[in-house]
């Protein structure tokens, strides 16, 4: 009997190597595509795209990432460690407006640049708060709050609304929105042209937003009545932006943020819970001193259930114990006594809490955690006392690249728009005045909108040799002084007219002004970066 044989598509019989399966049950030319190999065999994801696999999940994530950062330090330590390094106190406006696309001459373009960069600081900082619709705070504040959904959200959202009858210096104001308001109408199933909550074109772009007009927490408590929604448009026929959506896309096709905490909270659970887990041990472990057994068996208390003599001896015997304790008490420092039945016998065990490999374990955990967030794990805990000067510089200098990616995208979608809609205000107003040559706002909104923000200073590891290498960078024409100055959160503008002052005022005294080319009153020795290691790390030995 002959065995059957498998033909191809054009009837001749299979080759052996050919006839293998690919995929379920056989071998694949990658182990990750494998379905017969032990680690992979029980692991076959879903197939999601970048919208599908928020759609009806990113609700839960978001509140179990808000819950965690209200409840565990941790994560509330990597929030504020991010509000600190991106956010800081605030932004500080550059404005360098392109000379050639707007026709303007070298001096015209600085006067104007400086006019803005006045104006802006005005609206931003005044303090009767004009710029926040809800008047709780400045700019500072708002772009604060921006950033603290953009973290525990995934997302920052606000209207850019226009109230010429507030009584405002200008009629552009920033109400922020929980993203929370922003869902489908009556929670109704995505659609084509309409995902979680946005209105999309045919390009596949926000057109318009639905806004619920409370957060769904607050009908449940304060009973609202019945939900009602607001369509919002992404901006204007002229292209003024009225909401503003600042969030990161993973993937193309994706229209709503994901929370940077959201890869590592399953982790992040378990690591809360081990914690108070072990805190829990150390305190058992340090309140449960002892046991104190009594004299007595089971027999004796079966008798004198059952037998009135027998009773009211053990009566009299616990009621001697009693009283016997209660005029000497057992007293154990830092700890209580526990009292068994007659009988039992207790071995107390060493179980060893705080376990020695807990730090460890626990530090590890938490460069993973710090790692995910993009920080080190000493920005995230604070503790510097693992690492020396070149390996703090170098995580630093690596950690500041994606934080600077991560402010300048935010800065783009977030504060880039509502300072064209500022500006675009104060030129219709002809609070800023615009040479007659120059083209209109309208005509080129992206040039007059080009602009910078200062974001909070680096920091230095050693301030004497990072001046340094800073001032022979500026001596070599490799860098400026715009750059230098922005990385310590400084305007250069502003430190060149403040030390025009300083020298004004201490020339008026006969004093001099301090520079770097004046004599040293001895030689100094350059300690290597290898010398400061070693040095460090015999310090270390020695604390």
């Amino acid at each position: 009997m002959s065995l059957p044989v498998i033909l191809d598509q054009n009837g001749r019989p299979m080759q052996r190597a050919t006839v293998r399966q690919r995929g379920f049950g056989g071998e694949t030319a990658y182990q990750a595509a494998s379905y017969s190999h032990p680690d992979m065999s029980d692991w076959i994801p879903r197939s999601v795209s970048g919208q599908s696999a928020l759609s009806q999940e990113r609700d839960v994530m978001v509140d179990r990432v808000q819950d965690i950062a209200r409840n565990d330090g941790w994560a509330s330590a990597a929030m504020s460690r991010h509000m600190d390094v991106i956010i800081g106190s605030g932004w500080d406006i550059a404005v360098d407006l392109p000379e050639k696309s707007l026709n303007l001459t070298a001096d015209e373009a600085d006067q104007l640049s400086d006019e803005i960069e006045e104006k802006w600081t005005e609206y931003a900082t005044d303090p009767a708060f004009w710029c926040d619709a809800k008047r709780q705070g400045p700019m500072a504040s708002v772009l604060g709050r921006a950033y603290r959904h953009r973290f525990g959200d995934g997302e920052a959202l606000a209207e850019l609304c226009w109230d010429e009858e507030r009584g405002s210096p200008y009629a552009t104001l920033v109400k922020l929105i929980d993203p929370a308001r922003l869902s489908n109408p009556f929670h109704e199933a995505d659609t084509l042209n309409r995902r979680d909550g946005i209105d999309i074109d045919r390009y596949g772009a926000a057109d318009a937003y639905w806004i619920r007009t409370q957060h769904p927490d607050d009908d449940y408590i304060w009973g609202s009545g019945s939900p009602e929604w607001v369509r919002v448009a992404r901006e204007t026929e002229w292209g003024r932006p009225i909401m503003v959506h600042a969030f990161e896309a993973d993937r193309d096709g994706q229209f709503r943020g994901v929370p940077p905490l959201a890869p590592i909270l399953r982790k992040l659970k378990q690591m809360t819970q081990y914690d108070e887990a072990e805190l829990k041990a150390a305190m058992v472990n340090a309140v449960l001193a002892a046991f104190i057994t009594s004299p007595g068996d089971h027999g004796e208390i079966a008798e004198s259930l059952t037998d009135e003599d027998a009773a009211k001896r053990w009566d009299q015997r616990t009621l001697d114990r009693v009283n016997t304790y209660k005029e000497m008490p057992p007293k154990i420092p830092a700890g209580m006594a526990h009292f068994l039945y007659p009988g039992d016998q207790v071995t107390l065990t060493q179980p060893g809490h705080p376990n020695s490999g807990f730090e460890v374990f626990f530090r590890a955990a938490l460069r993973n955690v710090a790692s995910t967030v993009g920080l080190t794990y000493e920005q995230l805990t604070m503790d510097w006392s693992q690492v020396n000067y070149s390996s703090a510089r170098a995580a630093i200098l690596e950690v500041w690249r994606g934080l600077t990616a991560r402010k300048d995208m935010f800065a783009a979608q977030f504060m880039n728009q509502i300072y064209r809609a500022w500006l675009e205000e104060a030129i219709d107003r002809r609070i800023i005045r615009l040479p007659a040559r120059a083209p209109s706002f309208e005509a080129a909104p992206a040039a007059w909108s080009r602009v910078d923000w200062i974001g909070p200073a680096r920091g230095w590891v050693d301030p004497e040799k990072e001046a340094k290498a800073a001032g022979l960078r500026l001596s070599l024409g490799i860098s400026h002084l715009e750059k230098e100055c922005a990385e310590q959160g400084m305007d250069w503008k502003q430190v060149a007219r403040k030390r025009a002052r300083e020298q004004r005022f201490l020339s008026a005294l006969g004093l001099s002004f301090p520079t770097s080319d004046e004599p040293k009153p001895g030689p100094e020795k350059t300690e290597t970066s290898d010398e400061r290691d070693a040095r460090e790390r015999q310090e270390a030995r020695a604390a």
